[in-house]
């Protein structure tokens, strides 16, 4: 009986074990699969660009309702164009639970350019290809221009 027990003491700890290890591969895998969700930009210092900015630090808030938080920031991606480069900063995904929507925190960043901004503007992704693209906030489109 005691032996009973035990065994099944064992297989109920392996299956929490392996239930937790689960979620923790499902969250982890959701965050680093290159792309979480929508997250908006502004620049933190616009008069700190120039045309030989390698670098530029930005806010960025959780475009979906969140509570108030915007939550970590995944690496920015970005897209080199002749006339503009756009900056794609997503933010990590949070657990689906009701949200209000006061409006989120703004999180600071650093993009590293891999070369000068040059006479291009820097656009926002998600004002361009992205899930505020019809939003006042993308009114103008560029958020720094030459």
């Amino acid at each position: 009986m005691r032996t009973k027990r035990l065994s099944l003491l064992a297989v109920s700890a392996l299956l929490v074990v392996i239930a937790a290890a689960l979620v923790t591969i499902f969250i982890v895998g959701r965050q680093t699969n290159g792309r979480g969700e929508a997250g908006m930009w502004e620049l933190a210092n616009p008069g700190e660009v120039s045309a030989s900015s390698t670098s530029v630090d930005i806010l960025v808030t959780r475009l979906e309702c969140a509570s108030g938080v915007t939550g970590e920031i995944l690496k920015p991606t970005v897209s080199y164009e002749n006339d503009r480069i756009v900056i794609r900063a997503d933010v990590a995904r949070t657990p689906s639970a009701a949200a209000n929507c006061q409006g989120n925190n703004q999180v600071p960043a650093t993009v590293t350019l891999k070369e000068p901004i040059g006479q291009r503007a820097l656009v926002d992704f998600q004002c361009v290809d992205g899930e505020a693209v019809n939003y006042p906030v993308c009114d103008p489109l560029e958020k720094w221009t030459p």
